[in-house]
């Protein structure tokens, strides 16, 4: 005789993992419109038809259109945190050989240049695309802009700490690297809008392979700058107990 067949039993989906999927589909839709409409006809009904979603649903997830757009770029941020994550694995060992008697400066070395690279995918794909959208937009809508700025500080934080943990350690532990990021994404910033707007890729990535070579500088002038402004500070407390 032969042998019955058993279907496969799918366990019926909690109302937690229908919210997340909706959510999901919400965020996937956003970043869909946002690509490929702009910002300007990126309604939150257009939203909406994309994602096959009721009216409802959409304003239980997301009350305003602001709230939605600006978790999109979130959501985007989060997908490309997990993919560095993922490439960790595959970096170069921290540091370099330098001449007898040496110390090689901290971020001279190819493991610095390889962070510095995944950060710059950051600014050369979708998510970027989508940033320059709402950064444009919240110019002129200001309840966009009070969430961007919020939503972009938080982001900011995220980068800092998820780099501390790809750099080596004489860079992760260096008193400049918060100055020295913050500086490097000022000027990918800048280099993917000029990317986008001329597509002037090639003269770019030569920007920022200088900005590689530059960058333990730039790292150990922010560090000087940095215990500077800690001893004037800490200057100022003492004269203000006399």
């Amino acid at each position: 005789m032969p042998e019955a067949k058993l279907d496969t039993v799918r366990a019926p989906r909690t109302q937690q993992q229908r919210r997340e999927e909706t959510r999901r589909a919400l965020l996937d839709a956003a970043v869909e419109s946002l690509i490929e409409v702009g910002f300007a006809r990126t309604t939150t009904l257009e939203v909406q038809r994309r994602a096959a979603v009721s009216r409802g649903a959409l304003l239980h997830h997301f009350p305003s259109k602001a709230e939605l757009l600006v978790a999109a770029v979130d959501h985007l941020a989060e997908m490309r945190a997990k993919e560095m994550k993922a490439f960790a694995s595959q970096l170069p060992p921290e540091g370099r050989e330098a001449a007898p008697g040496t110390e090689p400066a901290p971020g001279s070395d190819a493991r610095t240049d390889a962070v510095l690279g995944l950060l710059w995918q950051c600014f050369s794909g979708t998510f970027f695309k989508v940033s320059m959208e709402l950064r444009t937009a919240a110019r002129t809508d200001p309840e966009l802009r009070s969430v961007l700025t919020a939503a972009e500080r938080v982001l900011r934080d995220r980068i800092v700490a998820q780099s501390r943990t790809l750099f080596g350690r004489a860079v992760a532990e260096h008193p400049g690297l918060e100055r020295a990021l913050d500086l490097t994404l000022q000027l990918m910033i800048g280099a993917a809008m000029t990317s986008v707007l001329h597509g002037e890729t090639s003269r770019v990535d030569e920007l920022i392979d200088d900005w590689k070579a530059l960058f333990p500088l730039v790292l150990a002038s922010a560090g000087g700058a940095s215990n500077a402004g800690g001893a004037a500070a800490d200057r100022k407390k003492l004269k203000g107990k006399r």
